[in-house]
């Protein structure tokens, strides 16, 4: 990592901060992004449809649950239902960075919400810099959307060139990206180390036994903010 004077970065320079060093998890994102552009086609999308369905949802995994059940009629519930649990892992993440946003205003920090990333809470945890932590989260989110759009739009309009998409071969995401996390929070040493270790076990032991991933993410959270709530009673005794 680059050095980071001791005085604390303001909101801009932090988040330009955030952009450099997001530049690397921008190719992983790109290629979740072609993916994703490929089976849109797949699924019968307009480029139009493609882009906005990105740049408002902004989670891979929510979006390829939702071409799963993307038929008609459309059953909206059902999506909604199922983008809601394959993204409750969010709920993790607020709890582990929570602490880390202080000096910013709760208006400030609702309208960087929609861009925090899970790399982006990753590093605000492992790196003890003098930043503004919102303004990191928001230029690596800022990076990450601009590149997820790019790349979507890129797999939509050379879609020719893939095979078909198999949707469920993508299934694998969620559990993933929990064992991803829990590995590198235990590594920083930093934040609710705890939460995330059960979330990870639990999401792990869950896909090796064939639970479908509507099932598992909730489950994995859940297992996670029970833990946080025992800690914090075990911290109110004491």
């Amino acid at each position: 990592m680059q050095g980071i004077s001791p005085n604390k970065n303001g909101f801009a320079e932090s988040g330009w901060i955030g952009v450099r060093e997001s530049l690397p998890f921008c190719i992983s994102t790109s290629l979740f992004g072609v993916l994703f552009g490929v089976a849109a086609v797949a699924s019968g999308f307009s480029v139009a449809m493609s882009l906005v369905m990105s740049g408002a949802t902004f989670s891979a995994t929510a979006q390829f649950a939702a071409l799963q059940l993307w038929v008609h009629p459309l059953p909206l519930g059902s999506i909604l239902l199922s983008v809601f649990l394959v993204s409750s892992r969010n709920i993790l993440l607020g709890l582990s960075v929570s602490n880390y946003m202080d000096g910013n205003s709760l208006l400030a920090r609702f309208l960087c919400l929609g861009l925090l990333s899970d790399p982006a809470v990753v590093m605000i945890l492992r790196e003890k810099r003098s930043i503004n932590n919102l303004g990191y989260a928001f230029g690596y989110g800022a990076a990450l959307w601009c590149s997820w759009m790019i790349s979507v739009w890129l797999g939509f309009t050379f879609s020719n060139l893939f095979v078909e998409a198999n949707l469920n071969a993508l299934s694998f995401a969620g559990p993933l990206v929990m064992a991803t996390m829990m590995m590198l929070f235990i590594k920083s040493g930093r934040g609710q180390v705890g939460c995330w270790a059960v979330s990870g076990l639990v999401a792990l032991g869950m896909a090796l036994l064939d639970f479908q991933p509507y099932i598992i993410l909730p489950t994995a959270v859940i297992a996670g903010v029970i833990l946080v709530l025992i800690q914090f009673e075990m911290r109110k005794v004491k």
